[in-house]
């Protein structure tokens, strides 16, 4: 009987143990379950916050970016990439980058990486420190990359490098022995720098930095790989593949070579060994309650918001925004947007010269260019410097204007000068005026190019109907039309003048409208009264000029203001010999109030040639 009352307290005992075991397992899996739905929500509000941002603050940036890396789906051009260091990260840059061209597909996939970049951040630390609470401030890498992100001349192949790097520095804290560690860092290090370039510099000096704090005697045999990487670069260099160590070992390799970066892009590099020393000092640091645990957030969340405001406020262009933005609407051929938007003061003369391209492709140029900001010859056409989105703007201007060889010639600079594989937008220019100038082999080549990308394909598959094909070209309303702008006999461009050219190209093809508008703006903006003089007793009364626009009649009474004979000869209308009797008369009445005389005149006489011609400078 005593056995089996025995028998029975034990197996009650047994049973009230395996359900309390069960219990508490269940209870564990809540509990990891709990912490992973606050780090998924943790990690999408991160996502969605970096989104909003970036759409808001740079959805055309990344519309921008869609012509600076063409992706072509060729084997030679994944080889041309991955002959030299760095070649998988650009590849990748151009891949990504091919879907920009979409609203919102930038702005999302930036979000993604730099969330990544977060995650990779915090799963670092917490190898080191576990208990650290360090989690918020995993968002300073991220942060520090945005201050380089808006920057056109900073390639994206940076963020995807980082993003290896610590992968690569996540899997490293996996080896145990001294010895695993080493053959680790040496073969990742290897793979890095060719596969992801001067991030492999970085990466190694975050585990040396690691192994001195941690091992302080046995970092020396960790001086192998950094040796390694170093040798590396100076082979890279005597092979020609930089020009500079800066470019295989410092962030410089992912920056425009052409030009020397500002401080700014170091900041997410040297913010990484910042945070391993950080996690260091705190990793025997034991879980805290509560209320200091939420005190410590507080205190990162601080510092993280600081930072960012700091770096948003006196290292991001504000100004580049508005320029991407009237790039995209010229792009687009969106003329009217780029009107309302260059309202006011434009201090810009990229600006201006988009501006007055809107206006003299809506046919507006010669009546309404003063009723905006004007200020001499570079606010409609930039002087030449080689550099890419200015041989990108030229090639449009020239194009508007009806200079088919000028528009090829800087479309044709854009390209060499673009630092991924070519600029889609410059290669349908450079296909358009083959076609217009009947080189039909060099446009085959070029629509032959762009057939092989994604989105391009459809567009330049349609242009093969004009090779060989002159009516085609002829009939067509844009090829055409510029085609007949072409020269009677071949010349040297600008040998004479844009102005001389301007001149022919109207005599050649009367019915382009723009030619003339822009021509005439040339000498009202530059003040040239005698070469105005000459180009519409020339021009008018053609095809060409039948009517003076506003802006041209207001400019015939400055050089004949005794003559009203003259003015009669060009139809200048009475409305605006009236209103040049009010602004001669307000200029007497305030003569002894020169100070004054500026802003009484801009408020009713702003939008003249008369205020230009009297009080603007010409720059």
């Amino acid at each position: 009987m005593r056995k089996n009352s025995r028998h029975l307290g034990y197996k009650h005992h047994t049973i009230r143990h395996e359900k309390t075991f069960r219990e508490e397992k269940r209870n564990g899996r809540q509990a990891l379950f709990r912490l992973l739905s606050l780090s998924t929500v943790y990690w999408l509000f991160v996502w969605l916050a970096l989104f909003l941002f970036l759409q808001i603050r740079g959805c055309y940036h990344f519309f921008y970016l869609d012509q600076e890396h063409l992706f072509v789906y060729d084997t030679s051009f994944f080889l041309s990439l991955m002959e030299k260091p760095a070649g998988l990260v650009e590849y990748l840059n151009a891949y990504l980058t091919q879907f920009f061209v979409f609203p919102y597909c930038g702005a999302f996939i930036m979000s993604v990486l730099l969330t990544a970049t977060c995650m990779l951040t915090a799963a670092v630390i917490k190898r080191i420190a576990p208990h650290a609470n360090l989690f918020i401030c995993s968002l300073l890498p991220a942060v520090t990359c945005l201050f380089t992100m808006f920057d056109f001349n900073y390639c994206y192949s940076g963020i995807i490098a980082y993003l290896l790097t610590l992968a690569a520095l996540y899997f490293y804290f996996s080896a145990r022995s001294a010895g695993c560690r080493i053959a680790y860092a040496l073969t990742v290090s290897m793979l890095l720098f060719w596969l992801a370039g001067a991030v492999a510099f970085l990466f190694i000096v975050c585990v040396f930095f690691r192994e001195l704090l941690n091992r302080f005697t046995q970092a020396y045999g960790f001086l192998l790989p950094l040796l390694l990487i170093v040798g590396l670069a100076i082979w890279g260099v005597m092979s020609s593949w930089a020009g500079d160590y800066r470019f295989l070992i410092l962030p410089d390799g992912y920056y425009t070579r052409r030009l020397q970066p500002g401080i700014v892009l170091y900041f997410s590099w040297i913010c990484l060994p910042v945070l391993l020393l950080l996690a260091f000092l705190l990793r025997n640091k034991p879980q805290v309650k509560p209320g200091r645990r939420f005190v410590e957030i507080l205190v990162q969340l601080a510092l993280v918001c600081g930072i960012f405001v700091y770096g948003m406020k006196n290292y991001v262009n504000l100004k580049a925004e508005f320029f991407k933005e009237l790039d995209y609407y010229v792009r687009m051929e969106q003329w009217d947007k780029v009107m309302e938007r260059c309202h006011g003061s434009l201090t810009n003369y990229l600006y201006k010269c988009y501006l007055n391209m809107a206006l003299a492709e809506k046919g507006e140029l010669g009546d309404r260019m003063f009723a905006f900001d004007q200020s001499g010859l570079r606010g409609l056409v930039l002087p030449k410097n080689r550099v890419t989105h200015i041989s990108v703007i030229l090639s449009d201007i020239y194009f508007s204007m009806g200079h088919v060889a000028l528009s090829q010639q800087m479309a044709f600079e854009a390209n060499v000068s673009t630092p991924g594989a070519g600029n889609p937008r410059m290669y349908k220019r450079l296909i358009q005026t083959n076609l217009i100038l009947g080189a039909y082999p060099v446009a085959e080549k070029y629509i032959a190019l762009l057939e092989k990308t994604r989105y391009y394909k459809s567009w330049a598959t349609a242009q093969r109907h004009f090779l060989w094909n002159d009516e085609a070209v002829e009939a067509d309303p844009v090829l055409g039309m510029k085609r007949r702008c072409l020269p009677a006999e071949n010349t040297f461009a600008e040998i004479r003048g844009l102005d001389f050219d301007l001149k022919q190209i109207a005599k050649q093809n009367p019915a382009h409208a723009t030619t003339v508008q822009y021509a005439g703006a040339m000498y009202l903006l530059g003040k040239n009264m005698l070469g105005f003089k000459d180009f519409i007793e020339t021009m008018y009364g053609t095809e060409a000029l039948p009517v003076l626009p506003k802006s041209f009649q207001e400019a015939v009474i400055i050089f004949t203001e005794q003559d009203p004979d003259y003015w009669e000869r060009f139809n200048v209308s009475e409305s605006i010999i009236r209103r040049y009797t009010e602004f001669r008369q307000q200029v007497l009445a305030n003569r002894q109030n020169p100070s004054a005389l500026p802003n009484l005149l801009h408020r009713s006489f702003g939008d003249t040639y008369w205020y230009y011609f009297m009080l603007k400078k010409a720059d």
